[in-house]
């Protein structure tokens, strides 16, 4: 499904009421104690495929226009990495959210995972009712910091 076939927010946040409306009528919610988590989610997108917001360059792209400016050919991928290793670090770009996006998800946001990685994702919140184990509240947060 692609972005532009998905339903809109109000529908999930309409059919999650729903059911914990229904949740409650049946006596399965109790609101007493509560416990709330969090998670990393990564999203369906890959590092690779982000664009510069501004200009729309892939990263490669990106690359070869600032080793030219420097006077450096860039031929291959390969060449590319070489060069954005060697950058001196004032001068090293980095991935922000601020200028960076994924083409296929915008709402994804550039986040460091707990193993050290770096992917595309989303954070997760949630709270439980941790009598009966109803999801009280659940809220995903984007680059953009709306759920």
């Amino acid at each position: 499904m692609t972005r532009l076939e998905r339903l809109p927010l109000e529908v999930y946040r309409e059919a999650f009421a729903f059911v914990l409306q229904l949740v409650h009528g049946q006596g399965l919610l109790e609101g007493k104690t509560l416990g709330v988590d969090s998670t990393t989610l990564a999203a369906n997108a890959a590092m690779k495929s982000i664009v510069r917001k501004d200009r729309g360059d892939d990263w490669l792209a990106h690359l070869k226009t600032q080793a030219t400016a420097e006077g450096i050919e860039i031929e291959s991928r390969a060449d590319a990495t070489r060069f954005d290793k060697q950058r001196a670090k004032p001068w090293k770009q980095t991935c922000s959210n601020d200028d960076w996006q994924s083409p296929s998800d915008p709402d994804a946001r550039i986040t460091h995972m707990k193993d050290g990685s770096t992917h595309l994702a989303y954070e997760a919140e949630n709270a439980v009712d941790l009598d009966t184990a109803a999801i009280t509240a659940a809220k995903i947060y984007t680059s953009r910091g709306h759920e």
